[in-house]
């Protein structure tokens, strides 16, 4: 197995400069995406693929969401997870952003596969992530003729970061649930002005998860799109309303599976 330490540049991240984090910083305050280009080659890419395909087969060629460190540990996206420059350059994002540090150095990785019936309900599923940064890294995006891609879909820095986990959640709901349709109309994208990013496997593309309205539009039923998120810096970490947003995830994904 290639190891990812051996295709990033040198010590990782670590010649990430201040100022390139603040030039960073400063892509996703103004386009609402930061991208850092050809960072996960070709090699990780496929191994990657192979362990995604094997894990369609398992659960009937329907979506697939893997959530925390377990799915992590054993894949060659560990490297990258453990890269002591990546944390520190989330650190420096999180700081610029909030102006204080961060809770602690968490990082929260999820895998994201869509495919089959199931994978259709997750598309145009417009939400703000619980965490100040978000590193999206396309893993397989479909390619074919006449293969719709499943872009990514923001409003971008549309609020604040919420400092309050009681505010956030009713924020959430209110957007997310009861506002829900709205975000899904053209015409409502069209006047305010939600940005399309197309997604290269390979690249790193970061932007302000809490702040930024996002999703992803539909792809076939039989293609597949899979995504590796990083989310870091979760400002309410300690709240006790945190138990309660985290069931409601729960409850909200189990509900999609159903229906």
């Amino acid at each position: 197995m290639t190891a990812l330490n051996d295709c990033l540049p040198p010590d990782g991240f670590a010649q990430v400069s201040a100022a390139s984090a603040q030039a960073l910083a400063r892509s996703m305050d103004e386009s609402g995406v930061g991208i850092l280009h050809n960072i996960v080659p070709h090699a990780i890419l496929s191994q990657l693929r192979s362990f995604v395909a094997d894990q369609i087969a398992q659960h009937g060629g329907q979506y697939i969401g893997f959530e925390g460190k377990a799915w992590i540990a054993d894949t060659c996206l560990s490297p990258l997870f453990e890269d002591a420059g990546l944390h520190a350059l989330l650190r420096c994002l999180y700081e610029q952003k909030m102006r204080m540090p961060p809770p602690s150095d968490r990082i929260f990785p999820v895998l994201r596969v869509l495919t089959g019936t199931h994978g259709l309900r997750h598309a145009h599923n417009f939400h703000y992530d619980s965490y100040v940064v978000t590193i999206l890294l396309p893993v397989l995006i479909p390619s074919g003729p006449g293969e719709p891609p499943g872009h990514l879909v923001m409003f971008p820095n549309v609020r604040n970061a919420r400092r309050f986990a009681v505010v956030n959640i009713l924020e959430k709901l209110l957007v997310e649930k009861l506002l829900k349709r709205l975000w899904r109309m053209p015409r409502v994208q069209q006047w305010q002005s939600a940005k399309i990013v197309p997604l290269t496997p390979g690249n790193l593309y970061f932007f302000w998860g809490m702040r930024s309205l996002h999703a992803n539009q539909a792809c076939l039923p039989t293609s597949v799109r899979c995504t590796a998120l990083l989310h870091f810096g979760d400002p309410h970490e300690g709240s006790l309303f945190k138990g309660l947003s985290q069931r409601l995830h729960v409850m909200r994904l189990r509900r999609m599976a159903r229906d």
